[in-house]
């Protein structure tokens, strides 16, 4: 009997998903199952908007950004639209996607999507579908690939490198016009209440101070560091100056000490939108700096500018590595259900031992911030500012560790 199993793309799209899709569907079919897209997510299991998928139809698709199954953040435990005829509010309506899926004949869902659509599967907050399945007999498997431009999850996920990559590019194309005008310049990024993105942007670009949720930014250290900051360049480039900051858009503001957000309300799995706290970071300058001699000596009015990308993050080219990790995960889900897979596994990886690595969802989905020792490092060494005090600081020195080539990492 031909095994028919069906892929899910949820939240945000990015980099890697048409990979991971074109090697589920090539994959599959070299084993001689039915692959069947189920659109915008898990909203399309609620809706029963289930499709054939075939080779011909994702031959190609593994280098372009995006997903052609389109997306969504429906969580069917709290739906809110018309249904039936009905207009529901934050509604139950997961017993509607067991019935879909075994009207499909799905054996198996592959979910590729972050914290939100994976929760879905196997969530703390709420009634998981798979507890559901467990109550009808656990005849379906649930498996996830890792998907997420916050990088947030405990393992790499889809999207990442290419989501830096575009922050990165941001920053540095922001610098040519604030060296033009003597400008301040803040760039707001995402990552909700994790800074990877931010941090690993903000080195690669050369921002001067990077500022995120994982620590509190002392406003009278800041605004001197970007004061002082900008005075010395000036001093060392013939008057010509700039400062440039990459901020997470989960770093709290530091007069209030509370994360701001846009006044919109929640989405379906409970978030509100994070905005914003680069214009409390340009009020607290403005104030602070106007009438600075550190700043007037060199130009005439503080000028400081904001730019906050968003979709355009997603866009572009993906890089190969989201290409390639899409490609291998969507392949080494395919080879996890053929060898019997567990429902609530998350797939990770695949080894250079021929191994497939996975981890249990509710575990995957934790929140992972930035490698405080790492970010000590950069800053113990003079190059970044985060915000803080460095000679604040307890540092330990990290030991010298031997990697397998000989080489010392430290």
């Amino acid at each position: 009997m031909t095994k028919k199993i069906g892929i899910l793309t949820g939240g945000g799209d990015c980099g890697g998903l048409n990979a991971a899709i074109e090697a589920v569907v090539k994959s599959a079919d070299n084993e001689g199952w039915e692959v069947y897209g189920i659109r915008r997510g898990w909203e399309g299991l609620v809706f029963n908007n289930i499709f054939p998928l075939r080779v011909p139809d994702v031959d190609g698709i593994h280098s372009e950004t995006g997903t052609v199954l389109q997306t969504s953040r429906t969580n069917p435990y709290r739906f809110t639209g018309e249904l039936d005829g009905q207009i529901l509010e934050e509604a139950d309506v997961s017993e509607r996607v067991i019935e879909n899926v075994r009207k499909a004949g799905l054996e198996a869902v592959i979910a590729a999507g972050g914290d939100d659509t994976l929760s879905v599967i196997s969530g703390n907050e709420y009634k998981n579908i798979l507890g559901l399945i467990n109550d009808y007999g656990n005849d379906v498997t649930f498996i996830g690939i890792p998907k997420t431009m916050d990088g947030d999850l405990q393992t790499y996920s889809l999207g990442l490198d290419t989501a830096i990559n575009r922050a990165k590019q941001k920053l540095e194309d922001f610098v040519p016009l604030l060296k033009a005008n003597g400008s301040i310049g803040i760039v707001e990024i995402f990552g909700r209440n994790v800074g990877r993105v931010t941090f690993k942007a903000g080195i690669a670009a050369g921002a001067d101070a990077i500022f995120i949720p994982e620590i509190p930014v002392d406003p009278d250290y800041s605004v001197d560091f970007i004061a002082d900051r900008y005075n010395q360049r000036a001093k060392s480039n013939n008057g010509v100056s700039y400062v440039l900051i990459a901020i997470a858009e989960g770093t709290k503001d530091p007069v209030t000490e509370q994360q701001v957000y846009l006044d919109n309300g929640e989405d379906s799995f409970g978030h509100g939108k994070l905005s914003g706290v680069a214009n409390q970071i340009k009020e607290l300058l403005q104030g602070r700096l106007k009438d600075d001699p550190r700043i007037t000596e060199h130009i005439r009015k503080l000028d400081i500018k904001i730019q906050t990308p968003t979709y355009d993050v997603r866009d572009g080219e993906t890089l190969y590595s989201d290409s390639y990790t899409g490609q291998k995960l969507g392949a080494a889900a395919v080879k996890y259900l053929k060898e019997g897979a567990e429902s609530g596994m998350a797939i990770t990886n695949f080894n250079e031992h021929g191994q497939i690595e996975s981890m249990p969802i509710r575990e995957l989905i934790k929140p992972r911030p930035v490698h405080m020792e790492v970010l000590k490092m950069f800053e113990r060494a003079g190059l970044y500012s985060f915000g803080r005090r460095p000679d604040q600081l307890l540092y330990t020195p990290a030991p010298v560790v031997s990697s397998p080539t000989g080489i010392s990492t430290q």
